[in-house]
């Protein structure tokens, strides 16, 4: 809505875009979950503080965020009248409903000089509009009463049949319809879906009047109609030039050609006269699809400089470094910040930052001892996170009942996990300097979970998939060692809050909360172990990638699933990776 070129709302064009823009970036790139406009305001405050895309909204200027705020009250205060109309407890005249529509469309198409919404009443369709409104307007008009939540459908069922053809641009040029191509005189005419029951329709007495009914009522016969459409086909034949042309398919299905097309071809054939175009309509086409042999292109293999290749990454970027490096290029080299797509709904993603925030709250509040109601005190928390989330129906009829199902399970298995353990400390921030051939690097982590023990530590990845299996075999194989970079970091005191000791357990958790509602898997070998390969193998990449010679070499689909990169467009995967499903 905020985007049709109509809407103003009285502001100034400057204004109105910088308020769209900030809106669209703040509020709806991602999962919105709220409900009316009144929760736009919430959306906007809290977007700054828990943006998923701080770098975006950290180039907006204050007068960006000052003109989202005008253009929420604009939209609140224009669209009250409707939305009253709408929420009314009894049916309402449809005069009075269709006032209100129209008020708040002409207070949405006024422009900051108070034109009143002259453009609604602009062009063709303008002017059909009016004409529509002043019916509904029309007191005397007899029309049922209607609900609030009923005009919306009425008022698509009288515009749904409407089409207004666009003018067309050029002087010599004009699409009219069949009846209106008899008003006047052209050189060259091009009568188009020549398809039988396209030209003429089908003769369809209707599904309430059978035909001797209509013969009773005095009404015409369907055929009546066949005999109009013949007359102007057979006018518009008399131009000077005349091209013939239908549609062989129609989304997919082949077409019957039209009688008169058919009529026509028999007459001509039978005079000897030909009838096909001298232009070479087929040749172009056929010359247009044709695809003339190309090489092979080649996977992108960028090779920036040094300098500019990144100091510091996460232990989850790591994963993404190993599987796939284009996207490392893209994200930390070009500087490419992925938009969430525009109203998407809540996800995996979200889900888990809820999760993660219950559980968080619940290991803050008692991280040493647990209280003696742990299933209560964990739903209570569960609810309080979701409170701000719940106005969402998807989130309201499917991720309460997961998460209420997964804080049982929870309660029940924590105090095995507790059993030894000192203190739990949730979220903390960690890293490790590793020395490197272009200078230090920088390995950063934010651990979900890290339980002191007396025998070390011990730590955990909250995920929200209900396999973990994959993990498992990934992270022994090397390809997903999140977890034991962790324990690398760990075993150096490198976590704020957590004391230098050996890790004697990394593990997965699973919090899914279907069936079964959660589980726990460890990961086999010993933690040092892991951790020391883990990173051995993380130096010997930096290593790699501090030569020059090393490229941010997009891989091939083969190897990496591009379903979920947010940058395989960028490195033209379609265009060097074709072929490669039928590898896979």
């Amino acid at each position: 809505l905020l985007k049709h070129p109509l809407c103003r709302l009285g502001l100034d064009a400057e204004q109105l875009e910088a308020g769209r823009r900030t809106l669209e970036l703040a509020c709806f790139r991602g999962p919105y979950v709220g409900s009316g406009l009144e929760d736009i305001d919430a959306a906007l405050e809290g977007a700054r503080a828990q943006s998923r895309h701080p770098e975006v909204l950290r180039r907006l200027a204050f007068s960006d965020w000052r003109a989202a705020r005008t253009l929420v009250r604009h939209l609140q205060r224009t669209s009250a009248p409707l939305m009253e109309a709408m929420g009314a407890s009894e049916p309402l005249p449809l005069s009075t409903l269709a006032a209100a529509h129209y008020k708040v469309a002409q207070a949405m198409a006024e422009t900051a000089d108070g034109d009143g919404g002259g453009a609604l009443r602009q062009g063709d369709a303008g002017e059909w509009a009016v004409e529509l409104f002043a019916n509904l307007l029309n007191h005397g008009m007899p029309a049922p009463e209607l609900a609030g939540a009923d005009y919306p459908d009425f008022y698509r069922t009288l515009v749904a049949e409407k089409r207004l053809r666009p003018r067309a641009r050029h002087p010599r040029l004009s699409i009219c319809a069949p009846y209106e191509a008899r008003l006047q005189q052209a050189d060259f005419v091009i009568l188009g879906s020549l398809n039988e029951g396209t030209w003429p329709k089908a003769a369809d007495p209707g599904p309430w009047l059978s035909r001797p009914m209509r013969a009773a009522l005095g009404l015409p016969a369907p055929e009546e109609r066949i005999g109009a459409s013949a007359h102007d086909f057979a006018a518009q034949l008399c131009a000077p030039r005349v091209m013939l042309t239908r549609a062989a398919k129609i989304d997919g299905a082949p077409t019957v050609p039209s009688r008169w097309l058919l009529r026509l071809q028999a007459l001509v054939k039978g005079m000897c006269l030909p009838l096909e175009p001298e232009e070479p309509w087929l040749a172009w086409a056929r010359a247009r699809d044709a695809l003339p042999v190309r090489q092979r292109l080649r996977a992108p293999e960028p090779r920036p400089s040094v300098a500019v290749r990144p100091r510091k990454l996460s232990v989850t970027t790591i994963e993404t470094w190993i599987a796939n490096p284009y996207a490392i290029f893209a994200k930390h080299i070009l500087k490419l910040e992925p938009l969430d797509p525009l109203g998407a709904r809540p996800g995996a993603a979200l889900r888990g930052l809820v999760v993660h925030a219950a559980l968080r709250s619940l290991t803050q509040r008692y991280p040493r001892a647990l209280p003696p109601n742990l299933a209560q005190e964990l739903a209570a928390i569960a609810r309080e996170v979701l409170a701000e989330y719940t106005s969402n129906p998807r989130v309201a009829a499917l991720w309460a009942p997961r998460l209420a199902r997964f804080a049982d399970w929870f309660a029940q298995t924590e105090g095995a996990r507790r059993a030894g353990i000192r203190q739990v400390v949730a979220e903390t921030e960690g890293q490790l300097v590793l020395a490197a051939p272009a200078g230090p690097f920088i390995l950063s982590a934010r651990a979900d979970r890290i339980d002191v023990g007396e025998r070390g530590l011990v730590i955990t990845d909250y995920k929200t998939s209900q396999t973990l299996d994959h993990l498992k075999s990934s992270a022994k194989a090397g390809r997903a060692p999140q977890l034991a970079l962790e324990a690398a970091i760990a075993a150096t005191g490198g976590f704020a809050g957590v004391p230098a000791a050996p890790v004697t357990m990394l593990r997965y958790i699973s919090t899914a909360g279907g069936e079964p509602p959660g589980h726990e898997v460890i990961l086999d070998g010993n933690a040092a172990h892991l951790a020391r390969e883990a990173q051995k193998g993380l130096a010997r990449l930096i290593a790699k990638f501090d030569d020059q010679a090393t490229p941010y070499r997009a891989m091939r689909r083969a190897r990496f699933r591009y379903d979920y990169d947010a940058y395989a467009h960028l490195a033209r995967v379609a265009e060097w990776c074709a072929g490669d499903e039928e590898e896979d």
